[in-house]
């Protein structure tokens, strides 16, 4: 059965309830109204029936609001049944009042009507496949959605090669054929005779001046009261502290709130380590657990972690995506020791404007640099590089560039012919193209802004869900909380970057809360030193997963690219560290799955 391929999203409770069109099957990690929270979940008659993976950050408002018009509750607090009577009271509108994040299904039996939402940002994971025969399978994870056997587990082979050019997926599919993502934002809805999409929430940019300092409190209160809401729980909640200012600022903040909150860091062994030693953030970390006088627990990581854990992470992704996920994977599994709620500060790099690096692209962020009608040097330009995949316009062609596998220069000699076909001439540029075509604001910093929340932002918050959740975790991610995202995007861009500082306005919000060394550090970015471990004790693991003739079998890659990829890394000539990874996450994701010449040895399993 479906619900039996998921046991980790839900170990405490499993229910099933069906009629003749349709069933419903749920799995239950229990954190809210323990005792009564059993899904599925009905109204008083049995007419609307709900099944809902996590969390309605305002359902006691909402509460107070149903029970004023009139409907009755059941259970003592839970946020399920909150659903359940906001479909009766406001149907579609329902989606546009709800503070969390969530994937659901609501099921009005009298209408015969299947309704699916899924928040704001995809917090939540929500995939669905629809058959020729008018069938919808809809899971919070593909192999649900494959265990139902009504769906063929094969690779979809244009998504495998937009996968290698930008260590992500953005329009929605998957890397399994049939099966793709209700976008965050959006709801699908199957009634009698049709069945449709709409797009309930997107960003949307309303810029206005303010002092510096009365806004610096204004976010801040709005900090509290967010941590406040996504620390309510019937368990316990923990904390990762990476030693970042995001992080920090959370557990500083749930400190304030329920103090002896427990935080989590993950360490990297850096013996031998070269220049990847500036990522270390430990003494950042211990700074702000000794600052705040609370329980802080270190998990320091050998580099022969991601050999050990290469496999079940990527079983646990489902599919390759972007960073070094094997870190979330391992200090997910230690906070799930502890803990079924962990708080992360996933988010708050793309929406309080954190990506340094990127802005400074922008000669005029905001707004000189940003007429909507390019000149005719830049059309003719532009026209001339379009075959190359390449663009004129400078963030789009940063984002061309930023961490992704292959560039755009390299696509001919590093993938295949049968690769390239596949892909059906799908390239970095016109898929930004076409997404910032949604953008609702012509200038140049909304526009970054809103490329990354729709991308990068896409890709971590996945790998946040499925990692945690491997582990029975629950990860709330109190920085796109929709108050934060609200007031964000409400900010003149100079108080989330004066030209020189990120997230300025968040920085001087919890200045007070953090130690001086923290609130003023520069971004690092968090991960381990791969870059070095690729170069020293994995350098023979790698080359043994990645030869010739293993790459030659998958049928991707031009072998001799990926050889003289790897000698450029090993040799230091330049750091092919996305590729690299790439190679590594795809090679076990088609061993898990028998694609692409399926299993070829193994050699990344360590021996037992």
């Amino acid at each position: 059965m479906m619900a039996d391929s998921i046991p980790h999203r839900g170990p405490d409770d499993e229910g099933f309830w069906s009629d003749r069109d349709v069933a419903l099957g749920f799995r239950r990690l229990s954190i809210v109204d323990i005792a009564t929270g059993h899904q599925p979940m009905s109204n008083e008659n049995g007419t609307v029936w709900v099944v809902f993976n996590g969390e309605i950050y305002n359902h006691v408002a909402l509460r107070c609001e149903l029970e004023a018009a009139g409907h009755h509750f059941a259970t003592d607090h839970s946020d399920t049944e909150v659903l359940v009577h906001g479909y009766e009271q406001w149907g579609e509108g329902l989606l546009s009042r709800l503070n969390g994040m969530f994937a659901f299904a609501v099921w009005d039996q009298i209408n015969r009507r299947l309704m699916l939402g899924r928040d704001r940002l995809g917090i939540k994971p929500l995939y669905i496949a629809e058959r020729r025969d008018g069938a919808l399978i809809f899971a919070s994870e593909v192999r649900a959605i494959h265990a139902s056997g009504l769906v063929e587990k094969e690779p979809d082979e244009g998504a495998v090669y937009a996968y290698f050019l930008q260590q992500n997926i953005w329009d929605g599919r998957s890397m399994f054929k049939d099966v793709r993502q209700l976008l965050g934002g959006h709801l699908l809805v199957d009634e009698p005779g049709r069945r449709r999409t709409t797009q309930f929430w997107d960003m949307s940019f309303n810029r206005r001046q303010s002092a510096a300092q009365p806004a610096a409190q204004e976010f801040r209160c709005m900090l509290e009261d967010t941590i406040q809401r996504q620390m309510a729980a019937d368990v316990p909640v923990m904390a990762y502290l990476s030693g970042g200012i995001d992080s920090s600022a959370l557990v500083a903040g749930a400190h304030r709130i329920s103090p002896g909150v427990k935080a989590y860091s993950c360490l990297f062994d850096l013996t031998g380590v070269g220049a990847d030693r500036i990522v270390d953030e430990r003494d950042f970390s211990r700074a702000v657990a000794g600052h705040l006088q609370i329980e802080h627990v270190e998990l320091e990581l050998a580099p022969t972690a991601m050999m050990a854990s290469l496999h079940a992470t990527i079983d646990a992704l489902e599919e390759p995506r972007m960073g070094m996920a094997y870190v979330n994977y391992l200090i997910a599994q230690r906070v799930a020791q502890d803990s079924k709620v962990v708080l992360s500060g996933c988010g708050g790099d793309e929406i309080l404007g954190g990506y340094v690096g990127r802005y400074a692209h922008l000669r005029q962020p905001y707004p000189v640099s940003n007429s909507p009608k390019p000149s005719l040097l830049a059309r003719l330009l532009g026209r001339a590089l379009k075959p190359t995949g390449l663009s004129l316009d400078p963030m789009r062609r940063m984002l061309e560039l930023y961490c992704f596998p292959v560039p755009p220069q390299d696509i001919d000699t590093a993938f295949t012919p049968m690769a390239r076909r596949s892909g059906g001439g799908y390239t970095v540029a016109g898929a930004l193209s076409n997404l910032l075509k949604c953008c609702p604001s012509e200038f140049d910093f909304d526009r970054l802004m809103y490329a990354d929340t729709k991308t990068y932002l896409t890709g971590l918050l996945m790998v946040e869900d499925k990692l945690s959740m491997a582990h029975s975790l629950e990860a709330r991610v109190p920085l796109i909380d929709n108050e934060v995202i609200d007031l964000a995007m409400c900010y003149d861009w100079q108080l989330l970057y004066d030209g020189e500082t990120g997230k300025k306005v968040f920085r001087d919000a919890i200045r007070d809360w953090v130690p001086p060394i923290v609130a003023d550090k520069p971004k690092m970015g968090f991960g381990p030193p791969d870059a070095s471990w690729y170069r020293g004790p994995l350098q023979s693991w790698i080359r043994e997963i990645l030869a010739p003739d293993r790459i030659a079998a998958r049928g991707v890659f031009q072998p001799a690219y990926v050889a003289d990829a790897i000698e450029q890394h090993m040799s230091g000539a330049a750091n092919r560290l996305p590729l690299i990874w790439s190679l590594l996450s795809f090679d076990a994701w088609c061993e898990i799955n028998g694609f692409y010449g399926g299993d070829l040895g193994r050699p990344f399993r360590p021996a037992a």
